[in-house]
């Protein structure tokens, strides 16, 4: 039986790559054995109406094919399907064959690519009909192409093999018959003939000759074609298309005449399958060639479509390619290059050619337009050429300088993206008194001129410079001060800058400012002219630079004076005096000066060729004095039109040099008299003191008198007149001082008057001596009084000129300067930090303090431009003080000096400007402090995660509570949702219900949390000391709680008012937080980090008490710090495992440089927490010790106790022991290498215990019993999760109850007793951050209700 498949070939190419390596490669390929015919000959003849059948067989689905059209054959071809047997069979029958079905006809497989013997099998029939030699045409014609120097084949097929046939051409008449070498005709191919013998023949064909008979082929048409293409492109070269959209591809050829081409199509390597496309041929005729273009068309393309498309032309001899890249993008979309995008684009006002790049990637093309500030640039200016690359702009101006927008638009979906540069043009400075002022000033002498720059430029000059050179340093200084006199002094080089005590004439300062216009303005005050002087002011900016020299010419002998005054009054008869030696200067005129813009501000003397003057004819001489001569202007019952300008000619004898000394002459409008309150009667009792104020107005200033029944009041004893008369006071009135009292005021305008009487009262009597000297005695005892308080307080508030840094908690760690020098040195950038006042909207208060507050804000663009995020806003309160405002500016710059961390309260902004509040913006934490969090978290505390089912109640979970990492013991497996554990009474086994359904974790507080908590903060502080940064108040309530359990180390000075906070305690004149301070800093005042790491060791217990106050039931005084100081310290607190109550000795051990670092915490801290989360592939931490009864009935989350917990025999309790040692466990200490010490001495609960009562009908704490009572008390103990019924000492529920803050607090210290609002429980229950606990389930068997006198500590 003939094998399924003929073979299998395996090809192995071994390749050699730059000697490196060898690639194998194993081709293997699979095909059926080829079809058999029944007729094995290749060719077969029969005669005409004779009948043929050839049935083919093979392994797969078979067709027959035939070389001609088998709709001529009719019904004379026809197959049959003889399939059967499971193999496959197909017949083909010829029947009554005629010479039309003289062909091939061949067998192949279905839906494989023919190949001869392969896939298929043929056979050539002749159909021999000698009355039709030729197997006719379906056509009446034939077109056959040939190419130069190529055979060509008419195919004239005859249906009888072996014929004499010979090939005539009809223009010109010409037989070409075989030779056996390019001439050639065969039955099955037809007549083959070089095509230069029928080239230009245009009709020929085939003649045979059977018994003189002549028979003739079909006629063909001979068509020359060429093959040369000179050109083939594809368009688009680069499609973008998104998908569903149609693409269209233009393939073009460009050849000669007569050229028949081929075109296939090459789609992108990613699709698979068929593909909807579809070609359009396209023919045009050209004047010397041909164009042959086809277009492929591919309707809702998809993303599979991207890839490089190419097309062939083949012409026969020639072949050529060209290729086309799609991309087809999921969705329309604009894709901005932000990376080379300027916001800022800085150019030279002398830039021939400013180009404002612009890059992006989009489809479909957007539409671009550029606008300048917010008005679009319109296409026919001519000096921009906006563009899809950018925006060209030629000769650049000044004017051109502004924000430029770009928008661009998606036509389909409507998008649009907006992006702005701001066009800054840089001007080169100029000064402009060089356009509008002469070089020279002339100055009298020993007046005070001002001479004055005014450069302006793009950026705003930053400063002008002033320089002098003496007269005689500068041979070209004129003695005239001509008009080109600078333009000589280039060779002048001994400029000296000026100072304060340099400049030849005395200086009396400079003044230098700067407006919103780009100008700077400098004034050089000269405090008296003395010499002939140069000057010089020069500016500068980054483009360029300018100055001006000023010839400083200085006048003696001349004087202008005004009389009767310097600025006279209306109607007043004024005389102008201009004076001048008659040895230097000669020809005085008096003129009027009309082209002055600013008359307030004119020099004190000028060169006259600068000024338009007019001449006044009514000056006249006066008498000569000595060498002085005098010109004098009259000006008679002066009006408003004689204010202006006036200008005094003197002519230099010597030089003829013009100068006009000028003065501005002003008037005073006269106003008359007027009394603004007019006196009214009044009544005064003998011997008492009474004023009568007259309040006048007017111009010129009105005198006022008295008069009393008309006669006039003079001062005496007992009338006091006061200033200008206008109050009249009369002291120990007598009942002859009653009577009409006149005020008169006059001036020039008039006179006005008011009158009042005084009616006197009561008898006349001596004082009474008896009642002063008491009363008198009674002030002077108030006024020392007040003196006392006023110094005790004054010595007890701080001065307000000196910063409050001890208010500050952070502060920075310099031992070279002062905390509140180092503060002032910090800097704040508001370029990077200042927020826009209008974009932050204030809402609830969070904290307030005695100076300042929180607030919870709504901060507009503060992280991104278009978002809205919740913040936290610092500010002072009002009625602020300015020390109390540096302090918070002092924060400010501290919290930028920190930069940011995951676990600091991150500075956002600042509103710092003048004219609004000062605030400090920053993250916003919206769980409260830790201390607070951990309270209202007490009763939903478990050591362990819990499992709940998505659909029923809670359900008992079976948990390892196998020993781990940490080392704590075992215990029985627990039902954790009621506390109890399910035990056998066979053994160790416990029971767990079946649970079917998923599990997931149910949330609640976790040893995992307490040790993540504290893990962070250790984080953070490690963060801090890097920074050099201490911190001096390290606690539970400086710790924020934010989202995902991120707790962040917080410090904001003056929203926590520590007179009322019970954590901070009186100690000298300060209030300090005495629980969390190390020993070195209580008695010391030592600030450090390891100080920070005590405190850090104090927040530990804190935590891992969930929030009980330090030290509860001791007093915190004296006392209390002598025993710290001593080596006493607290007791571990409830739920802290051994390991991290290792970790609190150690941080307070009494040597500071004993103490781990936070680096190191970091490290320990990590690894615990490492531990926790991946311990044994647990999701949980076995660190609290857990008592199970003996009867299995009930389950106790209970403290710590040394006598009732399970410990490995192995392991060391770290805890103090009551004899007073306290053993090392293998802790931190030990791991970083740190030599640690165990601790001598009590424990505060040892004190503590000693004086603690018991009271009747309660226990005391476990903590003072002896192991044997502790057995007895542990049978009758009532399990419970929360510690809420355990009794607090005062000081404890003080500090617990104590209304705390949401965190954004920290102490500044002060008097103030305004009642502070903090953040209590109520407020953490309004904020929904306080759950209330469940109530803890308590076995019936047991009625006992076991209280402690104080709380273990």
């Amino acid at each position: 039986m003939a094998k399924a498949f003929r073979g299998m070939t395996l090809h192995l190419v071994i390749c050699f790559m730059l000697g490196v390596s060898t690639v194998l490669a194993v081709e293997l390929r699979f095909m059926p054995d080829p079809p058999i015919l029944t007729i094995q000959d290749k060719v077969i003849s029969i005669n005409a109406s004779d009948s043929l059948e050839i049935s083919c067989s093979g392994r797969q689905y078979l067709e027959w094919t035939t070389s001609y059209n088998r709709s001529r054959a009719g019904s004379h071809v026809s197959t049959v399907d003889c399939s059967g047997s499971g193999f496959f069979c197909t017949t083909i029958h010829i029947s009554s064959a005629t010479a039309n079905e003289t062909g091939e006809y061949r067998c192949s497989y279905r839906d494989l690519t023919v190949e001869d013997r392969k896939t298929s099998e043929a056979v050539y029939v002749h159909v021999q009909d000698y009355k039709v030699p030729f197997v006719p045409s379906d056509q009446d014609y034939e077109l056959v192409f040939i190419s130069d120097d190529l055979q060509v084949v008419i195919p004239c097929l005859g249906s009888v093999k072996d014929l004499n046939v010979t090939l005539h051409t009809k223009f010109p008449k010409k037989e070409l018959r075989p030779n056996g070498k390019d001439i050639l005709w065969d039955s099955m191919s037809g007549f083959a003939v070089p095509s230069n013998l029928i080239s230009s023949a245009g009709v020929v064909f085939c003649q045979t000759q059977i018994h003189n008979e002549t028979y003739k082929s079909p006629i063909y048409i001979v068509a020359v074609v060429g093959y040369k293409i000179y050109d083939l492109t594809l368009t688009p070269a680069q499609e973008r298309l998104s998908v569903g959209e149609k693409l269209v591809l233009n393939c073009t050829a460009f050849t000669e005449l007569n050229v028949a081409l081929d075109f296939t199509w090459t789609y992108a390597v990613s699709l698979v399958g068929p593909v909807r496309a579809y070609n359009i041929p396209h023919r045009k005729m050209l004047s010397n060639s041909l164009e042959l273009s086809n277009t492929l068309i591919m309707e809702n393309v998809t993303s599979d479509y991207t890839g490089e498309y190419t097309c062939t032309a083949f012409s026969g001899q020639m072949v050529k390619t060209a290729s086309a890249s799609v991309v087809v993008f999921e969705k329309p979309f604009i894709e901005f290059d932000d990376a080379n995008w300027v916001k800022v684009l800085g150019v030279n006002v002398s830039s021939a050619v400013v180009r404002i790049p612009l890059r992006f990637d989009a489809y479909p093309e957007p539409t671009v337009k550029w606008y300048k500030n917010g008005q679009p640039i319109r296409k026919d200016e001519y000096r921009f050429k906006p563009s899809r690359d950018g925006l060209t702009i030629f000769d650049i101006a000044e004017k051109d300088a502004g924000n430029y927008t770009v928008v661009l638009s998606n036509k389909i979906t409507k998008e649009e993206q907006r992006h702005s540069v701001q066009l800054l043009v840089n001007v080169r400075p100029h000064i402009i008194e060089k356009e509008v002022a002469v070089d020279t000033d002339v100055h009298m002498y020993g007046s005070s001129p001002t001479l004055r720059c005014t450069a302006r430029g793009i950026p705003t000059p930053g400063r002008i410079l002033w320089q002098w050179m003496s007269s005689d340093d500068c041979e070209f200084f004129p003695e005239s001060g001509g008009v080109n006199s600078v333009a000589k002094m280039v060779d002048c080089s001994r400029w000296r800058d000026i100072n304060n005590t340099t400049g030849q004439n005395p200086i009396a300062g400079i003044d230098t400012n700067a407006d919103h216009l780009h100008k700077t303005v400098s004034s050089l005050k000269i405090r008296k002219a003395e010499v002939n002087a140069l000057y010089r002011c020069l500016t500068s900016n980054k483009v360029g630079q300018d100055s001006r020299v000023i010839l400083f010419h200085v006048t003696r002998g001349l004087e202008l004076s005004v009389s009767p005054s310097p600025q006279p009054f209306e109607q007043d008869p004024v005389v102008l005096k201009c004076k001048a030696d008659r040895l230097i200067y000669g020809n005085l005129a008096w003129y009027r000066v009309e082209n002055v813009s600013d008359p307030e501000r004119v020099p004190a003397a000028q060169p006259c060729r600068t000024l338009s003057l007019s001449q006044q004819p009514q000056a006249v001489p006066s008498r000569q004095q000595g060498t002085n001569i005098t010109l004098e202007l009259p000006l008679t019952n002066v009006s408003r039109g004689d204010e202006g300008v006036y200008a005094c000619q003197v002519e230099n004898i010597k030089t003829g040099e013009k100068t006009c000394l000028l003065r501005y002459l002003t008037l005073r409008a006269l106003e008359p008299a007027r009394i603004l309150a007019n006196l009214t009667n009044r009544r005064v009792n003998v011997s008492a003191t009474t004023s009568l104020e007259c309040a006048v107005i007017g111009t010129p200033t009105p005198t006022v008198a008295w008069t009393k029944n008309n006669q006039t009041l003079v001062e005496g004893s007992g009338v006091i007149l006061g200033p200008l008369n206008r109050v009249l006071t009369i002291q120990r009135v007598k009942k002859e001082d009653g009577g009409l009292y006149t005020c008169t005021a006059c001036n020039r305008r008039g006179c006005v008057a008011s009158q009042a009487y005084l009616i006197t009262e009561g008898a006349e009597e001596k004082t009474n001596v008896e009642l002063i000297v008491p009363i008198g005695s009674v002030v002077i005892a108030m006024f020392f009084w007040l003196l006392i308080v006023f110094v005790i307080r004054s010595r007890k508030r701080p001065n307000d000129g000196e910063m409050k840094t001890g208010y500050l908690s952070i502060i920075l760690d310099s031992e070279d300067l002062p905390v509140d020098e180092h503060c002032e040195r910090l800097t704040y950038d508001a370029n990077k930090w200042e927020f826009p006042r209008d974009r932050l909207k204030l809402g609830d208060q969070l904290g307030r303090g005695a100076f300042g507050q929180v607030v919870e804000a709504a901060a507009f663009g503060i992280e991104k431009a278009t978002s809205c995020t919740t913040v936290a806003v610092k500010m002072l309160k009002e009625g602020a003080t300015s020390s109390e405002y540096r302090a918070l500016m002092s924060e400010l710059k501290i919290l930028i000096h920190i930069g940011h961390h995951l676990n600091v309260v991150n500075l956002l902004g600042a509103c710092t400007k003048p004219g609004s509040p000062l605030m400090v913006i920053v993250e916003y934490c919206k769980n409260g402090n830790l201390s607070s969090y951990l309270k209202s978290k007490r009763g939903e505390y478990s050591p362990f995660k819990r499992r709940r089912l998505q659909s029923g109640p809670w359900e008992c979970v079976k948990e390892d509570v196998t020993e781990g990492d940490l080392g704590l013991g075992t215990s029985n497996p627990l039902d954790i949702c009621t506390g109890t554990a399910v035990c056998s009474r066979q053994g160790e086994e416990c029971f767990v219900s079946h649970l079917e359904e998923e599990e997931e974790w149910e949330e609640h507080l976790t040893m995992e949390d307490l040790i993540s908590y504290s893990f962070q903060v250790s984080k953070g502080m490690e963060f801090l000391s890097s920074r050099k940064c201490i911190h001096r108040d390290l606690a539970a309530r400086n710790i924020l709680l934010s989202e995902n359990n991120v707790v962040k180390i917080c410090d904001f000075g003056l929203a926590r008012d520590v007179y009322k906070d019970p954590d901070y305690v009186r100690k000298g004149d300060a209030r300090l937080p005495l629980k969390w301070m190390a020993p070195e800093t209580i008695f010391d005042r030592v600030y450090t980090t390891q100080s920070d790491v005590w405190s850090f060791g104090v927040l530990l217990w804190e935590i891992f008490s969930l929030g009980a106050s330090p030290y509860p039931g001791v007093s915190i005084d004296e006392a209390f710090c002598r025993r710290l100081k001593e080596g006493t310290r607290m007791r571990t607190p409830d739920y802290a495992p051994s390991e991290i109550y290792q970790t609190m000795l150690d941080c307070w051990l009494d040597k500071p440089t004993d103490r781990p670092t936070f680096t190191e915490l970091v490290e320990h801290l990590g690894n615990l927490l490492q531990a926790s989360a991946h311990q044994d592939g647990k999701d949980y931490i076995p660190l609290t010790v857990l008592a199970v009864d003996g009867e299995c009935g009930s389950f106790s989350s209970k403290p710590r106790d040394p006598f009732t917990r399970v410990l490995r025999e192995d392991t060391l309790d770290p805890q103090i022991h009551h004899d007073g040692t306290a053993p090392v466990s293998p802790g931190l200490s030990q791991q970083s290498g740190r030599c640690s010490r165990p601790l001598s001495g009590k424990t505060f609960n040892d004190f503590s215990a000693a004086r603690r009562p018991v009271v009747e009908g309660q226990i005391g704490g476990s903590r003072g019993l002896s192991p044997e009572e502790m057995k007895s008390v542990d049978h009758h103990r009532t399990p419970n999760f929360s510690h809420s019924q355990r009794c607090k000492s005062k000081e404890s529920l003080a500090s617990e109850s104590s209304n705390q803050t949401s965190g954004y607090q920290s102490g500044y210290h002060s008097d103030d007793t305004d009642t502070p609002i903090y953040a209590n429980e109520e407020m953490i229950m309004k904020k929904g951050i306080l759950k209330k606990p469940r109530q803890p389930k308590t076995a019936d068997k047991f009625s006992v209700d076991v209280r402690y006198s104080a709380p273990p500590v």
